[in-house]
């Protein structure tokens, strides 16, 4: 590998997960209109999962886990939360889902603790203050998506031997 490959991001990565999440967004919105936002989290979980699939082992605890975390979410908020305090929505999904994928991203990256935070600051921008067709999904999807590609490209932990062994 030369030196201007070793310090390149993957843009394919970052590319390809905006699309997952802007497009599962655009999903629940355009297609169901009754709960369109546990449709579109389904969906941009799934979407999500298809990006990671060949990328971390057991991905598909990322469509299934962040799947649970959107309904769950919401069921959360629609209980607990007065309607005209709709604004949380964003700060409360983004912590759910940030501590929900942080117990999958903890198994390969050393500083998997910032999606937490990253996923409470993407969401809180995607549904609070700048929410629309696309940027709610495009805005948490391109800020989650360049810690992704930085974990990936900085934060790999070394396994031990006893690891990969069976």
């Amino acid at each position: 590998m030369n030196n201007a490959q070793a310090k390149s991001l993957d843009w394919a990565l970052f590319f390809f997960w905006i699309m997952a999440t802007t497009l599962g967004w655009v999903i629940g919105r355009m297609f169901f209109q009754g709960i369109p936002i546990v449709v579109s989290g389904v969906s941009i979980a799934v979407l999500q999962w298809t990006v990671l699939y060949k990328r971390i082992p057991k991905s598909w605890h990322w469509a299934v886990y962040s799947s649970i975390a959107w309904i769950a979410g919401y069921i959360l908020f629609i209980l607990f939360i007065p309607e005209e305090m709709g604004y949380f929505f964003g700060p409360v999904i983004g912590a759910i889902l940030g501590v929900i994928q942080w117990s999958i991203l903890r198994q390969e990256f050393e500083l998997a603790g910032w999606w937490i935070p990253i996923s409470i600051m993407a969401w809180t921008t995607g549904l609070v203050i700048m929410p629309g067709p696309l940027t709610s999904g495009a805005l948490p999807g391109a800020l989650t998506g360049l810690t992704l590609v930085l974990f990936f490209r900085y934060s790999r932990k070394e396994k031990l031997p006893s690891e990969t062994i069976g």
